[in-house]
């Protein structure tokens, strides 16, 4: 069993972006979270936060053809806030920050990879195709005496997912017998010569397996 049998590929692509970020030497200071559940206070700070904000789910291809198929488009929100009373150098720092995510993340050859991702279970991030950064500057603490400056980044994931039926009864046998007619008595029904024959799909598809290995 792997990860996405009880996960979403959305969560697993958070967390993969959590890791590595939060797993790089420039935010080893950092107090990190990956939800808004707890309001951040003056003493986490440095802060670094990683969010799943929404996801958006549109028909990949004909909506009424072929089994379910989903193009996902997954926002995922960075929030980094430093504490200075210097408002260039906390500008500098949060700016350094967003930089450094950049870097970290998108030229990653194994998380970025569509062909084979270091992801579990190789969930794929097929593009970015959106992106948002914001500067708010402001105040924490419960006194506000707190100046604080926050990075809120906001990144759009396209990728996809397929959902074809679990077909449970297969259909292995027909049986198939002539020489009945709705209403007959089983005399009347003794008088044609029948004809029974079998179909055997099962059978059929192992046949056809052994050729293919041949």
């Amino acid at each position: 069993m792997g990860l996405t049998d009880t996960q979403s590929y959305s969560l697993v692509i958070r967390d993969g972006l959590f890791d590595a970020v939060s797993n790089d030497p420039f935010f080893a200071t950092y107090a990190k979270r990956k939800t808004t559940m707890l309001s951040v206070q003056h003493q986490l700070l440095p802060y670094l936060g990683v969010y799943l904000i929404e996801e958006q789910m549109l028909p990949d291809g004909d909506a009424n053809t072929g089994h379910i198929r989903f193009s996902h488009t997954l926002r995922v929100g960075f929030s980094v806030m430093v504490a200075n009373n210097d408002q260039v150098a906390a500008e500098q720092q949060i700016d350094a920050a967003w930089w450094k995510i950049m870097n970290r993340l998108w030229p990653d050859q194994k998380l970025m990879n569509v062909v084979l991702s270091s992801l579990p279970d190789n969930t794929m991030i097929e593009s970015l195709p959106r992106g948002v950064r914001r500067h708010v500057f402001g105040a924490a603490g419960l006194n506000n005496e707190t100046p604080v400056a926050e990075l809120q980044y906001d990144v759009s994931i396209f990728f996809r997912s397929g959902w074809p039926p679990i077909i449970t009864d297969d259909l292995n046998t027909i049986d198939v017998v002539t020489g009945i007619k709705p209403g007959d008595s089983q005399a009347d029904m003794d008088q044609r010569q029948p004809i029974h024959v079998q179909y055997q799909f099962d059978q059929l598809r192992k046949a056809m397996k052994r050729e293919t290995k041949q």
